[in-house]
Parts: C-alpha cells; structure tokens; sequence
C-alpha cells in the first residue's frame, strides 16, 4: 500500500518562517515535522510514499529528508497549489488503480495506523477517515454522524452541529480522483477534499471512519509551532553528549556532540543542537536550540532557536517565540534607549515596555 503526504501548500500563516523552512520541515525538538510523520507510516508498514510539494520547494526536501532517510521517495510537484484536493490530484499517477493512504504533511499524531490501514485494505470501503473530537470543530472539516454513519461533511463551518473534526489521515481508493474532477472550488479559493468525500457519499459510494483515540494536532499557525514543540519535547530522554561547565541542571536534556553549556542554569526539557555555545545564560523549560547557536547573557524559555543564531544581552525574557535561521538579536548599551531592527515582510514582533 501506498502513501501520500501532502506538503506543497505556501505556509502563509507561519510566514515570514516559510519563506526560507517550509512548515512540514520546521524543527521540533530539533527534527522536522515532516520526519514524524515519515516515521508514522514506515512503522505502519508503509514503505512507497510520495510527497506532493511545490516547484520551488523540492530541494529543500530533498536535502532535509536526506539526513534522517536512506530511502527513495517519490516527489511530486504541485503546481500552483490550490489546496488538499488539488495537491492530491496531482499523485493520481503515482497511486495508480491501489488503493492508498494520505496524510497531511503539517499535522502532528502520536498513535499507531495499523489497525485503520488494515482495515481499510481488508474492506470494500471506498474512503476511510480519521475523526477527532474538538473544542473547536469551526477550524476544520467536520463530519456528521447519525446511526453509527457519516451522513454529512463540512468544510470549516461558520457553525459546526458535530465536534467531530476530520484529522489529516485519509484513505482511499481510486474514485476519490473522479470525485475530485466533479468538485467546484471553494469559497476560501481552494479544492477541499471535504468536498471530494462529500461528493461520494452523494454517489452511493461506501465512506467509513475510525474515530482517533490518541494524539493529534495541525500545526498551522506559530502558538500550534510552539504549543507542538513542547509536546515533542516532553518525550525526550537526558543525553549529555557535550559539555556542561559551571552550570546548573535540572529536568530532562539532550545535549549534542559539541554543544557547550558554561556558567548557565538549565531547566529541562530541551535540546540543544551540536556546537551550539551557551554562556552566562538562563533556558527555561520547552525550549529547542538548533546548531550553532550562540547565546550570552541571555533568558530564553518555551522557544524554538533555529540553527547558526546569535542571541546576546536579551535580560528580559524571550519566551513562546520563533527565531529564523542565523538571526540576530542583541541588547545595544547607550545613551539612547531604542529599539532597532532589520526585518523582512511579514515579520511579527512584540515589545515589552520593560
């Protein structure tokens, strides 16, 4: 059996990040998004998988992936992409007549698809869905269920009548392409595969659903980063693979080779990638620094560092935030008290009036 993971969408709510990392590729506790996911499927015995990505992305997956993966995936260029149901289209190829497996490549699970694979395989289903109980089922694509049955679906209703929200793990088999050819575009500019499934419950065909017992979230905008980074890091094991000098430790760390902590006060959990330099600093819980990262005289916690930054003189707290690679960010002394910055567009920053 086949899989799909869709990651050519443009990450607009998590821009000015996406415009350099795509989101699938954003690191949590140090290691992409994209290769828990990978890692889902291949342990759900999964083994050809495509990734539908955009034209201009391709490398960057391909290089990303290259160190966590010696395996052959299969990348498929979404043009111009239009959403969920239009990426798909694009992987009807590479399914063929199988019946196959898709998963959003920005949503994050802590469960097992065996079972809803197996069953899937083993049945006449035509479409298979993962449904969630939410708080806030208006994010998502809802389904209505009456009798043990889906009757009903919804794309992101001003007003849902069911909290069952349909998480980002699909199956299906050939005819969801023919559904996706007969669907119209959505008011929000996109081809929903809400619309798709909908379609063949229409049409008399079998839709089926399992609902999801264990963890899930879709990580689409900077609190989802952050609020799933900590999550990631809850998992992670004490490794103390550099130095600690002078400093005090506390909770769960993972410290790569090279990594140096001096003079510092840690609290765990955290990652902290190779050659990174930490110094005269304090780092709160939930907090993940990438590769070569430099920080001084510093309080950070509930962050995510990304590789090769400089974070230096910042003695008011930098916390719940996202710091791109090789930025900057340092407390100048003078006479003048200012704010200085160079940014990019859509950058979002937030003052203290400490």
């Amino acid at each position: 059996m086949k899989g799909i993971i869709l990651c050519g969408g443009k990450g607009e709510r998590l821009q000015p990040i996406t415009y350099t990392t795509p989101k699938q590729l954003l690191p949590l506790a140090n290691k992409p998004l994209l290769v828990y996911t990978i890692e889902l499927l291949l342990n759900s015995g999964i083994n050809e998988i495509g990734i539908v990505v955009n034209e201009n992305n391709k490398s960057i997956f391909q290089s990303t992936l290259g160190r966590y993966f010696n395996h052959d995936f299969q990348y498929i260029i979404q043009e111009n992409p239009q959403g969920i149901g239009h990426g798909l289209l694009f992987a009807e190829k590479f399914v063929g007549n199988e019946k196959f497996v898709m998963v959003l490549g920005d949503n994050s699970f802590d469960t097992s698809l065996k079972k809803f694979i197996v069953d899937f395989i083993t049945s006449k289903t035509n479409c298979k869905i993962l449904l969630k109980a939410v708080d806030n089922p208006e994010r998502y694509g809802v389904a209505y269920i009456g009798n043990d049955k889906i009757i009903s679906l919804e794309e992101k209703p001003k007003r849902a009548f069911s909290n069952w929200a349909i998480t980002g793990v699909y199956a299906f088999d050939k005819n969801i392409f023919k559904a996706l050819r007969e669907i119209k575009i959505s008011s929000y500019g996109e081809y929903e595969i809400t619309d798709a499934i909908k379609w063949l419950l229409q049409n008399g065909y079998d839709i089926d659903y399992e609902i999801l017992e264990g963890y899930w979230r879709d990580v689409g905008s900077p609190k989802d980063v952050v609020e799933e980074n900590i999550n990631r890091l809850s998992f992670i094991h004490n490794d103390i693979k550099g130095e600690l000098v002078n400093s005090q430790i506390s909770g769960k760390v993972h410290l790569e080779e090279g990594a140096v902590i001096y003079n510092s006060v840690i609290r765990g959990p955290i990652v902290v990638g190779e050659s990174s330099i930490i110094k005269y600093s304090y780092i709160g819980p939930y907090t993940s620094i990438g590769k070569g990262v430099n920080i001084d005289k510093s309080i950070i916690e509930n962050s995510i560092i990304f590789d090769d930054c400089v974070i230096s003189g910042v003695d008011v707290p930098i916390e719940n935030s996202i710091v791109g690679e090789g930025s900057i960010i340092n407390n100048e002394k003078g006479f003048k008290k200012a704010n200085r910055f160079v940014t990019g567009k859509n950058t979002k920053i937030s003052l203290s009036n400490l």
